[in-house]
């Protein structure tokens, strides 16, 4: 990777040159560079590696209310100077966008955690080949078949406009995913481990969830549709929370296009919308979840709870529909979900009469943003929960259901907190009335 001084240097570059060769112009530039590289595995034999460094670099010239963007991956003079050349060609021609905004002055930004992990960033090939291999041995020694893939990756962005504002931030994130199944595939198990510092990645404590979930599904029973009371696994809060962002739109709330639009017209905004213990946060300088403190425009990231102990607090608005309506600019960033007592799993199930313990989602769709309203299926593990003990294997189900009927009818999830993605860090949950619609097939 290129450092930061020479990403400022192409910035700057880019900022003067587009600026010279169209007169008044408003210029926007992103460069960035970064490291992704991976192993795959699949049929318990490592089947591809990959290890690639880029630049990226994008460039937006305004010219009032036409505007285009010109984006390539290569930082010499002459190929910076073809791409500034495109990007004032196309705005030209453009159509006049009414909603467009203009470029930010210089903003203050937050002080955040450092995201950026040498040891991630600096990753072997042999040591990637390593976690692929740990895996790959203890899967053939407990007779299953096994497929996953690690991926890591390193970047740093540099963000300037023609108005001077200049901002910069790197980082770091990696995760290891596995999926086992027994030789006459009756059984699937998966788990998964992420996070920005590579010893956080505990590729045997992978193994040994995928691996322990592939044993005990096995010869699932045969359990019917209806609804019940689930304990999710973190994977499986995420799968769902990822889905979570389109209701919180301020824009498609107040045009009536979002669950959390009132009958009528309006918010609602200080309305109880969640179960008490829920408490949804984005915050660029949490320690668990570091991001940086600008998004995409080099807007400032601040502290904003979504919903603070089931009161829905705040909504997400852009720089164009926050000044339509005379609100400040709520960007997005990373998602933290926190709120819980309960000191494992095992805590969430002893409270379940009959229920079902689910590992993952799969294969999730938007049903209907009016109810917030999203469609999947499980998978690599479904467990029926009977007088609190986790019990039998059954069958994969396709599910209906409301995001907002999961939060609303949370009544408990874990102290503990886990990144499961890049923006996502959430908890294992229970809740109430999840409806499983119909019974899946597959394993």
């Amino acid at each position: 990777m290129i450092d930061r001084s020479e990403l400022e240097a192409i910035a700057a570059r880019l900022v003067d040159d587009a600026k010279a060769a169209a007169s008044g112009a408003e210029v926007s530039v992103r460069v960035g560079t970064g490291r992704a590289a991976n192993v795959r595995f699949g049929a318990n034999e490592v089947e591809s590696c990959g290890d690639v460094s880029d630049e990226q670099v994008s460039v937006e010239v305004a010219l009032g209310k036409r505007h285009a963007r010109a984006s390539g991956n290569q930082i010499d003079a002459k190929a910076t100077r073809e791409l500034v050349a495109r990007a004032v060609a196309m705005a030209r021609v453009a159509p006049e966008d009414p909603e467009h905004m203009p470029v930010l002055p210089p903003q203050s930004y937050v002080a955040v955690p450092d995201s950026f992990d040498r040891g991630m960033a600096d990753m072997s090939s042999e040591a990637r080949a390593m976690t692929a291999q740990v895996a790959l041995a203890a899967a053939r020694q407990a007779g299953l078949n096994s497929a996953g893939f690690l991926e890591t990756s390193a970047g740093e962005v540099v963000v300037a406009n023609s108005a001077g504002l200049r901002a910069s931030h790197r980082d770091t994130f990696g995760s290891f995913s596995m999926t086992a199944r027994t030789r006459d595939a009756t059984g699937s198990g998966w788990a998964i481990r992420a996070s920005h510092e590579a010893r956080a990645i505990d590729a045997a404590a992978v193994v040994r969830a995928a691996a322990d979930k592939a044993l005990r599904s096995a010869n699932a029973r045969p359990l019917d549709p209806g609804k019940y009371t689930v304990v999710l696994e973190p994977a499986a809060v995420a799968d769902l929370l990822e889905f979570f962002s389109w209701p919180l739109s301020a824009r498609a709330v107040d045009e009536g296009r979002s669950a959390l639009t009132k009958p009528g017209g309006g918010s609602r905004l200080g309305e109880a919308i969640a179960s008490p213990i829920v408490t949804l946060r984005s915050d660029p300088a949490d320690g668990d979840i570091p991001a940086a403190p600008f998004d995409d425009e080099g807007a400032p990231r601040q502290a904003v709870s979504w919903i603070d102990r089931g009161v829905l607090s705040a909504l997400h608005y852009g720089r164009y529909w926050a000044a339509k309506q005379g609100k400040a600019p709520t960007p997005f960033g990373n998602m933290h979900l926190s709120g819980g007592e309960a000191r494992s799993i095992d805590d969430l199930a002893s409270g379940v009469k009959r229920g079902l313990l689910v590992t993952h989602f799969f294969y999730i769709r938007v049903l209907d943003p009016h109810e917030a309203s999203v469609t999947g299926l499980t998978r690599d593990g479904l467990f029926l929960i009977e007088d609190g003990k986790v019990t039998t294997p059954v069958n994969n189900f396709r599910f209906n259901h409301s995001l907002l009927a999961l939060l609303k009818n949370c009544d408990a999830m874990t102290r503990e907190t886990w990144r499961v993605t890049s923006g996502l860090r959430v908890p294992a949950i229970r809740t109430t009335e999840f409806n499983m619609a119909s019974v899946s097939e597959a394993v």
